[in-house]
Parts: C-alpha cells; sequence; structure tokens
C-alpha cells in the first residue's frame, strides 16, 4: 500500500496476514513502488526479512555471533577472529544498523586496512566478516551477504606477522636433551613437537590409533584438544592429514603405543591424564631450557628443518596442514635457500678469502733508486 503524506512523500506498508511488516518513507514515489515489489517478492517465496531485525548495530549482531560460535570453534580461534574485528571496524561503521551496511562500505575498509597491513591479512579479515554476514543472513537480519560482492583492492601495505624464531637442528638437540634432564617422563616431547610440526592441542588429542605403521610410520591427525576446552573432532585447519615420522622419532613413539587400548590417548601426563600446557612447560622447565622460543616455534622448527632441506613446500602444507601452499611459503619462503644463493655467497667468500690473503702478503722491501 502506497499514500502520499501530508510533507508531499509516499509512505510504503507492507503487510502480511493482516499486520504491517515492513513500514518506509520515499521521496519518488517510483522508489516507493519499487521497494514495495521487492518486500512482497521476499515475503513469496520466503526470503522477507522484517526491517526491524536489520536496525540491529553491526558491533551488537557481531557480539551475538561470537557469543553462538563459543564451544564450536577453538578458542584461540574465536579470539583472534574476535580480536580482528573490534581492531578494524571503526566505531562509526560498528554504530550504524547492519541493515545499512553496503559493500562499498567494506571496500573502502579494505582500503583502509591497506595502508598499513598486508594483502593476505586483509583477504583474512573479509573472510571472518563473510562468515559473519552468512549467518546474518540465514537469521534473516540482511537479505544477502554483502561481503560476496566487496573485493579487496591490490596493496602493498606492511603486515605484522609473530616472529618465526625456529631451532636449527643443534638447538633443538640441545633443549631436547636440557628438557629431558628436567623431566625424563615428559621431555620427549619437545623432539616429538620439534621434528613433527605437531600443534600442542594435535598432540594432546593423539589416540594410540592415530600412530599408524603402515606402509611407514605416521601420525594420522584429525583431532585437536586446546587447553581449558573438550577434544574437538577437527584440526585447526579443518581436515585430517598425515605426518610421516622420521626413524628416530618413530623408534621413541612406538613403543608407548604396545599393548595400549586403541583408544587411549597416545601421550598422556605422569598421572595418565590428557596433558596440559602450562603443567608440562612447568615440568620441564621450560620457561629456563626453552632458550627464548615458544613451544609453538617446534612446529616452526619442524616446518623449517623439512623446508631447508629440499622437501617440497607442497609436501610441507600438507605435512603442516595449511590450506594452501602459498600460506606455507608467505610463512617461510625466507628460510628456503637456492642453489643460487649458495653459488653467490661462495664467490663472495672467495673474494674476501683473497682480500684478507693480499692484506696478510709481506710487503716487499722498498728499494732506493737513486744510487
Amino acid at each position: 500500500m502506497i499514500n502520499k503524506t501530508g510533507s508531499g512523500k509516499w509512505r510504503v506498508r507492507v503487510k502480511s496476514k493482516g499486520e504491517v511488516v515492513a513500514d518506509q518513507t520515499f521521496e519518488r514515489k517510483a522508489d516507493a513502488a519499487l521497494w514495495e515489489a521487492k518486500q512482497k517478492r521476499a515475503l513469496m517465496l520466503g526470503e522477507f526479512v522484517d526491517p526491524r531485525d536489520g536496525k540491529e548495530t553491526l558491533a551488537a549482531a557481531i557480539d551475538r555471533w561470537m557469543t553462538s560460535r563459543a564451544g564450536s570453534v577453538a578458542s584461540k580461534t574465536l579470539q583472534t577472529e574476535g580480536y580482528a574485528l573490534r581492531a578494524h571496524i571503526p566505531p562509526k561503521l560498528g554504530h550504524r544498523p547492519i541493515a545499512s551496511i553496503h559493500s562499498a562500505d567494506l571496500d573502502a575498509l579494505y582500503g583502509n586496512m591497506l595502508r598499513s597491513l598486508a594483502r593476505p591479512t586483509v583477504m583474512r579479515f573479509r573472510n571472518t566478516l563473510s562468515s559473519f554476514f552468512g549467518w546474518a543472513e540465514r537469521n534473516r537480519l540482511i537479505q544477502n551477504n554483502i561481503v560476496l560482492e566487496s573485493r579487496v583492492p591490490r596493496g602493498r601495505g606492511q603486515d605484522h606477522h609473530l616472529e618465526v624464531f625456529p631451532f636449527d637442528l643443534a638447538g633443538l638437540r640441545r633443549v631436547h636433551q636440557a628438557t629431558v634432564t628436567a623431566s625424563p617422563s615428559q621431555g620427549n616431547l619437545t623432539l616429538v613437537l620439534g621434528l613433527s610440526g605437531l600443534r600442542w592441542g594435535e598432540l594432546v588429542a593423539l589416540r594410540v590409533r592415530d600412530l599408524q605403521s603402515l606402509p611407514y610410520p605416521v601420525f594420522r591427525v584429525s583431532r585437536s584438544a586446546p587447553d581449558g576446552q573438550p577434544i574437538r573432532t577437527s584440526t585447526k585447519g579443518g581436515a585430517t592429514r598425515t605426518v610421516p615420522l622420521p626413524g628416530e622419532l618413530a623408534e621413541l613413539v612406538v613403543p608407548l603405543a604396545t599393548g595400549r587400548n586403541p583408544n587411549e590417548l597416545l601421550f598422556t601426563s605422569p598421572a595418565g591424564g590428557r596433558l596440559n600446557g602450562p603443567n608440562w612447560k612447568r615440568a620441564v622447565d621450560w620457561s629456563a631450557n626453552c632458550e627464548g622460543r615458544r613451544v609453538h616455534d617446534l612446529r616452526h622448527t619442524a616446518a623449517t628443518l623439512w623446508l631447508t632441506n629440499g622437501v617440497d613446500p607442497k609436501t610441507v602444507q600438507a605435512w603442516l596442514g595449511h590450506s594452501t601452499a602459498t600460506l606455507t611459503l608467505d610463512t617461510y619462503s625466507h628460510w628456503i635457500g637456492t642453489d643460487g644463493d649458495a653459488a653467490a655467497v661462495a664467490r663472495i667468500d672467495a673474494l674476501l678469502d683473497l682480500g684478507r690473503a693480499d692484506v696478510r702478503a709481506p710487503r716487499p722491501p722498498d728499494i732506493d733508486f737513486s744510487m
């Protein structure tokens, strides 16, 4: 129903089952008729979104979305995504009704982020936004996921990655020995993490039957157990993967599974229960023995050992459980040397050695030609 108001504007009221479900005013009658037709079509197709629901602010809707996901995703993922949304959505945009947000607003937001962040970071932020707006669409707060219409432009901003600080092999063995000395029953987990590349939560969730022997010893990684959270039947990457074990690690791990129930946890606390990160770090005196690294740097250690010793990036991606080889290369590319690098360094070393030889060579005596 379209009526002209006393001010000369055009008011549209859309009814469903005798009740007004949408009410809006327009400057032009043509705009009013177009909006009315759109609402009626949505009602007929069962796609109608009550405009009153769309008045919820973007910030409030995001808070509801985050709350609804608690317990269904890893707590660290929830924390990371929540931080990104709070840090990058400006208050002015967050206070607007969710239905008033358009793809152009998001395009402008991405452009602003690219002034200080690298494009991959902005792309991850866009993916998080898309998950949120998809939820809003399913819950009839908006008619469609506007993120799908937005695009992240090309940019060269500086990203702020947490530094990758792996051990070299000698350092890994040194820290492994120190943690074994501190706790003979728990210290070997340092080597397990440093040679398998597992995340802590993935190691904690491994069962005896996840250690498989054919055609060679592997970990079958399909679960995760972040500290303080129930065991989840998925990994951070969302897919099951297989991680081969080098001989040294197989010799250490295979005896742990002998004669045990397949569904028991493979690695346990000294009391036989589930491992806990803070307790394990205290047991092995990690703060004193870690040489300034985090436990997660053991995962980086495995990745860099593989890459610097010729394992191709696509294989490393699969072993780490990364979503793409691009992510693997973005994280570890500066650790991958090439034959060209080695040849160039050899030439520079030869030049420097020649220069040192020239300096060390005795100077011939001066000859007086005046005689």
